[in-house]
């Protein structure tokens, strides 16, 4: 766990992430919409910093890059922050 960089402290141990559009207003031991930090007594983590939630390797033609260098492989690595529409 890390501390967020981007969020300000409201009342009563509430925090407001400004990571995203979504600028979630977080209520003590709740987490934002992306699940990926939570407030803890007024603070808020980032409960995944330097973790990778996704590690392959795919092929190209998987992508739009399949036009580059067809039939090679590249490889992907995700964080899991992933926002709903």
């Amino acid at each position: 766990m890390h501390e967020a960089l981007l969020s300000e402290k409201l009342s009563d141990s509430i925090v407001r992430c400004n990571i995203c559009q979504w600028h979630c207003v977080i209520h003590p031991d709740k987490r934002g919409v992306c699940g990926m930090y939570q407030n803890i007594r007024g603070v808020l983590y980032n409960l995944n910093y330097a973790l990778a939630s996704s590690v392959a390797v795919d092929p190209i033609e998987k992508k739009p890059l399949f036009h580059f260098h067809p039939g090679v492989k590249y490889s992907r690595l995700a964080d899991g922050l992933q926002f709903p529409l």
